[in-house]
């Protein structure tokens, strides 16, 4: 860490600053600083650049057992520097092994403890044998009191304020043993720890379920520990894992289980997906389409993909992938209304879903419709009746089908692939790959939203940004707007970390904005935080493009009904009207927050997702921006560990951590200002662009009516 970084740690545990300590102990008239203090501590620190220190490896290199007459080793914090010494390292300072430990191994030590309890312990007891066994004390390794830290754990320990006892949560109780805290923490141990939870938990867990009880259970991240994603882990240790798409992940064992089989035969990963909209693409089209054709494709495709339903708005994408017309072309009417004249067909199964009566049975019932708006003798509402609608699950549905057209958006996701088909192939870089992201690479819907395409390109330097990228972009700019006229890319503009252009879609009223980033190739996780943390802040935002794997991956992850809900929240902040840039939240903030807000729903919740609840509830944490604590690594979210964070953005009051970049806080005052947000998602002015909306989709539907 940086001397900066020390010296702020030191100051939080001890209540004093290091700089007033160290003139204390300076028998100098010129009093010590803190650079000179760690190199008189050579055994202690290890200087590394100019503004960087790190703790040398402990004296002790190996654990040692002791008998009962022996001294009690000392448990340094970071090796070699004894928890207990004091505030500064001296002379009388107890010799004997010296292991280390770090601030995630006390979670997994107190819960050693806890579970050799039958019952809930005072915290004055649970203290007392912390000390006993580790020879230090909670706070003296954590910089906190054992409450505090207890009380940031709510999710492992239960900790009762009224009689000081605790606990550990009754799920930490369940599965497999914990394993040691000596044992080796590599690739083998996460292997082996995953099998247990998945024969503990299984047959089938989700992903961010099991890394979550990987945390909780062993005090520190999957991620930290095998410095990649679980995915990749599982897809290295296939004769091992079984991943079953939508998130899940089971035992190569379990895999003729019907519950598994189940999963396996749902479409739901990105590779099938592409594969089936080329062969549907690739089939006849009739010369003249009619209704038939519809109610035939949409039956096909139903029982083609084998689950009990299908989303509308798939279907209709899927439709247009094929025939080359959207099928509001051809029925006159919206998709659902359509269906519903076939009930002998088609079964109506809630939440923008159908499937087939011969799949789920002649006694299944459709949901039924939403209630007809009352007919207005004006084609205009007041506002005080628009002030006065209640929006319901089926309003907010009505408005995303309205705002987000799947033919639209695959015919643009189209569109934008072969952009990308055409840069790789002709771009005189020296390119690793080309990678989609914003809306197009996140699995939404790209109507209305900017896209970015990355530049993977080798041999560039990972640092100094400034001094060399502005004269790349100025170099690509006109090469690429040749390369892609064809493609009907126009306006090409160069900015200081970008260059951008607009691409024109006979389906769209407004070109696209496209963003062009170009992006080193780093030789993993670790070195891409290493050359971040190495950088001046101000040049942290060259490294945005490098992350946007990892940014498509987050969100794409997420259920269809938390993306809709994703597209609604980018609507409502297009319609607001904002101070400047720096008072308007982003998209990425916009797909955080509404992802955070989705986190915080139990499985029965998930189950009946509500977008009318939804909105509100998303609205209430935009509302409440100010005093949000989110850093995504308690929750196994995050592709970093919570150590991973400096203490200084930890102690920051705005705090809202991006769940792939360890060093960026997105609620940072320099780069966003909540102010405005927190005033716009106040109710229940907050709803009135979505109740304007669905006034004019009644307008609409009382002039197609008469």
């Amino acid at each position: 860490m940086t001397y900066d970084q020390l010296g702020s740690c030191y100051s939080i545990k001890n209540g004093q600053s290091v700089t007033q300590r160290l003139k204390e102990i300076s028998s100098h008239s010129r009093p010590m600083l803190l650079g000179d203090f760690v190199s008189q501590m050579g055994d202690y620190f290890e200087t590394v650049g100019k503004n960087q220190v790190k703790a040398r490896p402990s004296i002790s290199g190996e654990r040692e057992v002791l008998s009962s007459d022996e001294q009690a080793p000392i448990v340094s914090r970071s090796g070699g520097y004894p928890a207990h010494a004091g505030s500064l390292p001296d002379s009388g300072a107890p010799s004997g092994p010296v292991l280390t430990m770090r601030y995630s191994d006390v979670s997994r030590n107190i819960q050693g403890i806890l579970k050799d309890c039958s019952a809930p312990i005072p915290v004055s007891k649970l203290d007392a044998l912390f000390l006993q066994r580790y020879s230090t004390s909670v706070s003296d390794v954590v910089g906190m009191s054992t409450f505090e830290y207890l009380q940031r754990k709510e999710n492992i320990f239960d900790y009762n304020s009224n009689n000081e006892s605790v606990s550990l949560k009754s799920s930490m109780m369940a599965g497999p043993p914990t394993a040691d805290s000596g044992s080796v923490k590599d690739e083998t141990f996460v292997v082996k720890e995953f099998a247990q939870l998945i024969e503990a938990l299984g047959p089938v867990v989700y992903i961010s379920t099991l890394c979550g009880k990987f945390i909780q259970r062993n005090g520190t991240s999957v991620t930290s520990v095998i410095s990649t994603r679980p995915l990749d882990l599982f897809k290295r240790h296939h004769d091992t894992f079984l991943i079953v798409g939508s998130g899940n992940v089971t035992l190569k064992k379990y895999e003729l289980l019907p519950e598994v089989q189940k999963l396996m035969d749902k479409p739901s990963c990105k590779a099938y997906r592409v594969a089936k909209a080329a062969e549907e693409a690739s089939l006849p089209i009739p010369t003249i389409v009619t209704e038939q054709h519809v109610v035939e494709e949409f039956r096909r495709l139903i029982l083609m993909d084998g689950i009990e339903s299908v989303y509308i708005s798939s279907l209709c994408g899927r439709f247009l992938q094929r025939f080359k017309k959207p099928v509001t072309g051809i029925i006159n009417c919206k998709p659902a209304e359509f269906l519903r004249r076939y009930p002998e067909i088609f079964v109506m199964t809630g939440g923008g879903n159908v499937g087939l009566r011969e799949v789920l049975g002649a006694d299944a019932v459709s949901v039924p419709p939403p209630p007809p708006r009352p007919v207005r003798a004006n084609k205009e509402m007041s506002l005080e009746m628009v002030q006065q609608m209640e929006l319901s699950d089926q309003d907010f549905r009505e408005i995303y089908e309205e705002l987000a057209s799947d033919a639209r958006s695959q015919a643009l996701q189209q569109q934008l692939s072969a952009v990308c088909a055409k840069i790789e192939k002709a771009s005189f870089l020296a390119l690793e790959e080309v990678v989609l992201g914003g809306a197009a690479g996140k699995g939404l819907c790209v109507v209305g939203r900017e896209v970015e395409i990355v530049l993977y390109v080798r041999q560039l330097p990972c640092k100094n940004f400034p001094q060399w990228l502005p004269h790349i972009l100025e170099t690509l700019a006109p090469v690429m707007e040749f390369q892609l006229a064809a493609l009907r890319a126009v306006d090409f503009k160069v900015e200081p970390d970008h260059l951008c252009f607009q691409l024109q879609n006979d389906l769209e009223p407004d070109n696209v904005p496209v963003r062009v980033y170009l992006t080193p190739v780093f030789n993993n996780q670790q070195h891409l935080f290493e050359c971040i943390q190495a950088s001046p802040p101000a040049e942290r935002v060259y490294f945005y493009p490098a992350l946007v794997k990892e940014r498509n991956a987050f969100v794409d992850q997420r259920s269809q009904e938390t993306k809709v809900l994703i597209h609604l929240m980018w609507w409502w902040v297009t319609k607001q009207t904002w101070a400047g840039a720096l008072s308007r939240p982003s998209d990425w903030l916009v797909e955080l927050l509404v992802i955070h807000t989705s986190l915080q729903l139990d499985e029965d919740q998930q189950q009946a997702f509500d977008l009318s609840e939804m909105v509100t509830n998303v609205m209430q944490n935009l509302a409440a921006f100010n005093s949000l604590k989110v850093h995504w690594a308690d929750i196994a979210e995050a592709t970093y560990s919570l150590e991973d964070i400096s203490t200084s953005l930890l102690s920051q009051e705005l705090l809202f951590m991006d769940p792939v970049n360890a060093f960026s806080n997105m609620a940072d005052v320099n780069s966003f200002n909540p102010f405005k947000m927190t005033s716009l998602a106040q109710a229940p002015a907050c709803l009135y662009a979505f109740k304007c909306e669905l006034s004019k989709l009644g307008q609409d539907d009382d002039e197609t009516d008469a």
